[in-house]
């Protein structure tokens, strides 16, 4: 199995990769959807390490 800090690493090192690429090719990271989504998702992952660390569900009534 699969921990959630291991996929966080896995995605911060492709939005990394993918970010090194960019500004090798002077291209406004910004602007670039995929590094922008994977970005979100580190977020998201971060999130919800944070709120699984702390016993929260992280669902919000309403």
């Amino acid at each position: 199995m699969v921990y959630l800090h291991e996929i966080i690493e896995q995605e911060r090192r492709k939005m990394n990769t993918l970010g090194e690429a960019l500004i090798e090719q002077v291209m406004p990271l910004s602007e670039h959807e995929e590094l922008l989504a994977i970005s979100r998702k580190v977020d998201r992952l971060m999130l919800q390490l944070h709120l699984k660390k702390h016993g929260k569900s992280g669902k919000h009534d309403g």
